[in-house]
């Protein structure tokens, strides 16, 4: 899934300076098909294949749906000495664009923003400190896809 992250065109996500294609199968779907889920249900099961994936690649998971005062933050998380928040986007269809475009400029500001606040209320002494998306595509017949793009901020 390479080519959607780094072709040019309306799908890439400004920034992205790397894409980590997922290593080996997701973790398996939870419970329940695809196309029944709520968009709630299919948000915390992309959200969870996320973490899971992170895991996988020897990431240490810090906070999970971590809510702020000025929004929340998906997924914190150490890639050995790096803090990196990372937002999740899912989707079931690219009726409305490849997940990872969810992830507008007035997004980036917004995780910018809690990336700080959440360095300023922890006084984490990290100087090493990126915002990565994983995208999360649902399809139909109960699997996923996952896409890590790194530094997009």
């Amino acid at each position: 899934m390479n080519t959607l992250a780094a072709a040019p065109g309306p799908h890439r996500v400004p920034g992205a300076a790397a894409v980590r294609p997922a290593e080996g199968p997701p973790a398996p779907p939870p419970p329940g098909r695809v196309r029944d889920m709520t968009t709630a249900q299919l948000g915390r099961a992309g959200e969870e294949l996320a973490a899971s994936h992170l895991s996988a690649q020897g990431w240490q998971i810090v906070e999970r749906n971590l809510r702020l005062r000025q929004g929340e933050l998906d997924i914190v998380a150490l890639d050995h000495a790096t803090l990196v928040f990372v937002e999740v986007k899912t989707r079931r269809s690219f009726v409305t664009g490849v997940p990872q475009a969810a992830v507008t400029p007035d997004k980036l500001r917004r995780l910018r923003r809690l990336a700080g606040e959440y360095l300023m209320e922890r006084s984490t002494p990290h100087r090493d400190v990126r915002i990565d998306v994983v995208a999360v595509h649902a399809q139909l017949d109960g699997t996923f896809s996952i896409e890590h793009l790194e530094a997009v901020s």
